[in-house]
């Protein structure tokens, strides 16, 4: 298996637009987050939990933390992929993980990894899967631990500084 077959299915093509060009000459930060936001709605829409989902049941996702890592820069024109990996999940939660991916030249670009609640959107407050979507979260969490656990998964964010040894 190739590294990037160990990333998980693609979900999201796209080509960097200009208009996501910041003045430092590559993509600005908002667009990694808006490529990888669509990503995730195409896995929802895969298992029946986008928008058609949230019109007929009253019942969405919402993001409660994710964590972004950049790691290559991507220019105007660049053809990418989103990788998506699934975690973990319960009855109202669920863990996944996308890497965006440079689609010609193989490189990671960048990383998100990312918490997500179901919420029934009339009252705004926590609710529960259905058996039905729960069997099919599970499906998936199973598939995807062929997958390895990603090295980024669970990074904290802080200045790294050597430790001083002990007296000193």
């Amino acid at each position: 298996m190739s590294n990037e077959e160990q990333y998980g299915p693609v979900t999201l093509e796209a080509t960097v637009k200009e208009e996501w060009i910041d003045f430092n000459g590559h993509m600005n930060m908002a667009y990694y987050i808006l490529l990888f936001d669509q990503a995730l709605n195409n896995f929802l829409e895969s298992i029946d939990l986008g928008l058609d989902y949230v019109r007929t049941s009253n019942r969405s996702m919402f993001a409660l933390e994710n964590h972004v890592t950049y790691q290559h820069e991507l220019s105007q024109g660049a053809p990418v992929k989103v990788h998506f990996q699934f975690l973990d999940m319960d009855s109202k939660f669920i863990h996944y993980f996308m890497r965006l991916v440079h689609k010609d030249e193989h490189l990671l670009s960048a990383t998100m990894e990312q918490i997500s609640l179901h919420v029934d959107v009339t009252e705004r407050r926590p609710t529960r899967f259905s058996e039905d979507k729960l069997e099919v979260l599970r499906q998936v969490c199973e598939d995807h631990q062929k997958y390895p656990v990603p090295r980024e998964k669970g990074r904290s964010i802080g200045i790294r500084r050597p430790e001083k040894a002990a007296g000193k």
